[in-house]
């Protein structure tokens, strides 16, 4: 189920809209076809640690000790606190982390089989999916399924920046660099304490600016998380300086850069909008919009 929303005033109004996806996999926790909370997202930014980059899979809340299951069969390869199972010719293949393993490397594995564990004081269980050496996103449409987002992704604010130092939209001149902060709400309330006002990463975003009812710059899209794991090249040039990443008991901060160096000179001086749209993975679509001046000396 997905809805495309519309902030006006601060009011959100939502269409409903059901999209045609395939099941491809149950949820690697009991109940297998039920929906489970999340408290990481795919391509999240993570800022220490061994993952400092972008979030290689999706974190599913469980309690430690809670039996994790193969959601594919084939052969499992143990490594450390992960398990890997690779299943028959041309199937993506799935890691789970932060598991005690209960399988050995090279044991053929079953539907639904516990291969392991939730680590003691780990909270969730990490779930990678590889196809062909590329990290993919679990939740895409049809991925993880049933998955349920009955939420609509948020866009509080935009910066513009010139030489490091933001500036007053009313007065916008030369070679800028323009973010947005962005977040989408968990779709289950049922995140454990401390982790309750986790904001979680839209999908994609987008944007353009328009005159009256003119376009003047068309639709572009600087951030597209629907699929791919993106390169740790690209980190800085996607995530703003403000971003930081969900802990216990902090709930992150996202702030994503929409243009860089953007020339305002190729705009006449004037009054204009520059509209941002924030997507998820059901395609939940939430807009704002947010006035600025362009004030270039002739």
């Amino acid at each position: 189920m997905s809805r495309l929303g519309f902030a006006v005033c601060g009011l959100v109004v939502a269409v409903l809209i059901v999209p045609a996806a395939a099941l491809a996999y149950s949820w690697p926790l009991r109940p297998f076809y039920e929906p489970h909370p999340i408290r990481g997202y795919f391509n999240d930014p993570r800022l220490s640690g061994p993952e400092t980059g972008f979030h290689f899979g999706v974190d599913i809340v469980a309690d430690d000790m809670t039996p994790v299951y193969a959601i594919e069969p084939g052969r499992a390869v143990v490594h450390g606190m992960a398990v890997s199972v690779f299943p028959r010719r041309g199937r993506p293949h799935l890691s789970y982390w932060h598991v005690m393993p209960a399988v050995r490397s090279q044991q053929r594995v079953r539907w639904h089989q516990v291969i392991g564990y939730v680590a003691p004081g780990a909270g969730h269980v990490h779930l990678a999916e590889i196809r062909q050496g590329t990290y993919i996103n679990p939740l895409r449409l049809g991925g993880l399924a049933p998955y349920i987002d009955d939420t609509v992704p948020q866009i509080p604010r935009l910066t513009f920046y010139s030489q490091g130092q933001p500036i007053r939209p009313e007065d916008v001149t030369g070679f800028v660099d323009m973010t947005a902060d962005a977040y989408d709400p968990p779709p289950l309330p049922a995140l454990p304490e401390g982790w309750g006002q986790s904001w979680l990463s839209p999908a994609l975003i987008r944007w353009r600016i328009v005159q009256g009812q003119n376009t003047v710059k068309q639709w572009e899209t600087p951030v597209d998380f629907r699929t791919y794991l993106l390169p740790l090249s690209l980190f800085n040039f996607i995530y703003g300086p403000l971003t930081f990443q969900n802990k216990l008991n902090r709930p992150g901060h996202y702030e994503f850069y929409l243009a860089h160096d953007f020339d305002t000179r190729t705009l006449p001086n004037g009054s204009y909008v520059l509209q941002v749209d924030a997507l998820d993975e059901q395609e939940n679509v939430g807009q704002a919009s947010f006035a600025f001046t362009v004030t270039n000396i002739p």
